[in-house]
C-alpha cells in the first residue's frame, strides 16, 4: 500500500490473456472520491497517480457544488409531477 497525501493507492500486476505480466496503480479512497461518481480510478505510473490524486482533491469542492446542483434538480423534477411518478 502506498501513500500520496494521506491518499491510499496500491500497485496491482496480473497476467493477460496473451501471456504478458502488466502492472498498474489504482486508488479506491472512499474519502477522496466521496464527491465524484466513481469508486476507483488507475493510472499507469507513480507520477500519473499523483496527478489524478491532485485532480481530485483539487476539484472536490466544485464536484460537492455539482452534486448539490444534481440533487436539488431532482427534487424539483419530482416534485413537478405531482401524484404520477412515472413509476
Amino acid at each position: 500500500m502506498n501513500y500520496y497525501k494521506t491518499i491510499k493507492y496500491e500497485l496491482r500486476e496480473w497476467t493477460t490473456y496473451n501471456g504478458k505480466q502488466v502492472s498498474a496503480y489504482y486508488c479506491s479512497d472512499p474519502i477522496l472520491l466521496k464527491e465524484y461518481g466513481t469508486i476507483e480510478f488507475g493510472a499507469q505510473s507513480i507520477e500519473q497517480m499523483h496527478s489524478k490524486i491532485d485532480y481530485y482533491l483539487d476539484n472536490a469542492p466544485y464536484q460537492e457544488t455539482i452534486r448539490a446542483r444534481k440533487n436539488q434538480a431532482v427534487q424539483e423534477f419530482y416534485a413537478s409531477m405531482g401524484e404520477n411518478k412515472g413509476d
